[in-house]
């Protein structure tokens, strides 16, 4: 009896002792500044803007969301490691027995009778983990936690970016409005100045009715910028999760001061540095989990099951030095037929394995395209606004010619207001492509996993 309890002890001691501490999940608060590479961001040297993102990853639903899943995935990878440890229970019984008749065991007649029974025992099923299936179950888990951290990360460089864009847009739709109410107002002038004309008989009514049809499509397209900006606002409320809807702060167009040249050549490692790549690994990883696995699932398993307590049928015996209660036992379990059911099972792990392998190539070879068409599109939007920037020096360089010539008679107001239009409109271009050429680095950034690739030194460093 004391053998037996002392051999229990030490199956229970030893195997809370050996808890495996490689499934343990790590704390699952992390600084979400890693995830988004904060310093990045203040090279666009807006504090509006950083404010801004601080309340996004404070406020934002989406990420609020991927928060909790992320702690989801910490207690499965927990509630996995719970299977390699020993199950300890208490099942206790009290009871009265009442019987009405006589029982015969052969020549042995017992009447009959009533008892009570006490019974208080710990119970102990712990299987033993000889093929390091349990083991291999736990880490496989784990790789899926680690999977799951991958996608908060995408999720966060998503959302920073879509909302870095929605932000420089709404600055852009900002100016274009402006510039969009100096063109009406130019225009509503070359209207009364053509009517003016048009009654003095210098001019006809066709160029009259063209200049007021002119004004309509000036009208009609502010009201498309009025939309936008209004949906833009709504749209960037939402990412801040301000139900409120109020006024976003933005910094103005004029003091925009960003200057990120364009790199000439990045890095093919940052194409490992990816979240999504580095999921595709994690999940290739995790299936080599899944297989070995599968394998070790046909061979038998052994648990060890024992109980340890008290039986007594009187309250004032029950922890009498006759009532001790121990037992223990190996049970072995080993599938003899099943139909086959667990060698498919292998058979699928090892075809899932080939797929994810074929996804994660894929993978890497889609990364390296969205990073080299980001680059090609910064460089282009960098060319663009410098060509843009250009041609409204030009137009502005023709406007202040004409307004000379005005001055001296060559040349009539018409003339001036027509050519401030055309001023105004070749500004909206530039206005245009500077705001697009901002929004190519952020999808750069975005193409690159968030990785600040205007600095040589984070790309060496790969």
């Amino acid at each position: 009896m004391k053998k037996l309890i002392t051999t229990l002890l030490v199956i229970i001691s030893s195997s809370l002792s050996i808890m495996p501490t490689e499934g343990k999940t790590k704390n699952v608060e992390i600084n979400t500044f890693d995830y988004v590479n904060i310093p990045f961001w203040q090279k666009y040297n807006d504090d509006i803007l950083i404010n801004h993102l601080n309340n996004l990853y404070k406020n934002n639903f989406d990420l609020k969301i991927a928060t909790y899943q992320i702690e989801e995935s910490d207690k499965i990878v927990k509630l996995t490691l719970s299977n390699e440890l020993p199950q300890i229970a208490f099942n206790g019984y009290v009871g009265r027995t009442l019987t009405s008749s006589d029982e015969k065991f052969g020549d042995v007649v017992i009447p009959d009778y009533s008892q009570y029974r006490y019974l208080l025992p710990l119970t102990l099923n712990y299987e033993v983990d000889l093929w390091g299936k349990n083991r291999l179950k736990t880490k496989s888990m784990k790789k899926q936690f680690e999977i799951q951290r991958q996608d908060e990360k995408s999720l966060y460089i998503i959302l920073t970016s879509n909302f870095a864009i929605n932000y420089y847009n709404l600055i852009k739709t900002d100016k274009l409005i402006e510039l969009q109410e100096k063109l009406i107002q130019t225009q509503e002038r070359v209207c009364k100045l053509m009517k003016k004309r048009f009654e003095n008989g210098l001019a006809s009514q066709n160029e009259l009715l063209a200049e007021q049809k002119n004004l309509t499509f000036l009208l009609e397209e502010k009201n498309n910028l009025d939309e936008k900006r209004d949906v833009l606002l709504n749209q960037l409320n939402v990412f801040l999760g301000d139900r409120s809807f109020e006024e976003i702060q933005r910094i103005d167009f004029d003091s925009l001061n960003v200057n990120l040249p364009s790199p000439k050549e990045i890095s093919f490692d940052i194409v490992e540095a990816r979240p999504d790549v580095i999921k595709s690994k994690l999940k290739l990883e995790k299936a080599g989990y899944d297989i070995r696995i599968s394998k070790k699932d046909i061979l038998p398993s052994f648990i060890i099951s024992g109980t340890l307590g008290y039986n007594a049928y009187q309250l004032g015996h029950l922890f009498g030095t006759k009532t001790g209660l121990a037992s223990i036992g190996v049970i072995p379990y080993f599938d003899i037929f099943d139909g086959g059911r667990k060698i498919n099972i292998m058979k699928l792990m090892k075809s899932r394995y080939n797929r994810i392998f074929e996804e994660y190539n894929k993978n890497i070879l889609t990364s390296m395209q969205e990073i080299n068409d980001a680059l090609y599109s910064a460089k282009t939007s960098e060319k663009n606004y410098i060509i843009s920037k250009n041609r409204s020096n030009i137009e502005k360089e023709d406007l202040r010619l004409i307004k000379r010539k005005e001055e001296i008679g060559t040349a009539n107001i018409i003339d001036t207001l027509i050519k401030e239009e055309e001023f105004y409109l070749i500004y909206q271009n530039e206005v245009s492509s500077k705001i697009n050429n901002i929004i190519s680095t952020i999808n750069l950034y975005k193409a690159s996993g968030g990785i600040d690739v205007f600095d040589e030194k984070n790309v060496q460093e790969l």
